[in-house]
């Protein structure tokens, strides 16, 4: 039984420092751009799918609709983003998000950032052993989320 702990730990200890040092090369990458946490997802997401209702990206960023309307703000005062008013459910009024031709190349260079890191994330993996672990962590997320 302890042993099955001991492994337990383990591999939180391990999943907490990928992702911490993931996070950290980055978010270095990202500050050197002027963006914040939040916005190059935001900006990534839209690039591969523009007209998102704003109410529905804040749930696939997986924030609060305030969090989303603030990242949003900021991303509209710099000119990487307009909002397109639309009505939903008869006359109930809601925002589609789109890139500008300014946040579709930033977008593009933060795609290109996520690659690069990827790239040096899966140095010396096969093809197979890097489908087989993220496979493996799908597996991780999905039983968690429906523990």
């Amino acid at each position: 039984m302890s042993n099955d702990h001991s492994e337990n730990q383990r591999l939180h200890t391990v999943l907490i420092g990928c992702y911490h040092t993931h996070k950290k090369h980055c978010f270095a990458e990202f500050q050197k751009l002027n963006l914040s946490t939040g916005q190059p997802k935001v900006l990534s997401i839209l690039l591969q799918n523009e007209g998102f209702l704003q109410k529905d990206l804040a749930e696939r960023c997986h924030v609060e609709p305030a969090t989303m309307t603030s990242l949003l703000g900021k991303l509209e005062k710099d000119g990487l983003i307009y909002k397109k008013p639309v009505y939903v459910s008869g006359n109930k009024r809601a925002n589609s998000i789109y890139l500008t031709e300014k946040g579709r190349k930033l977008a593009t260079k933060i795609n290109q950032i996520v690659d690069e890191i990827e790239k040096k994330s899966f140095k010396n993996f096969t093809e197979t052993e890097k489908q087989l672990l993220i496979s493996f962590f799908n597996r991780i997320r999905y039983n968690l989320e429906n523990y």
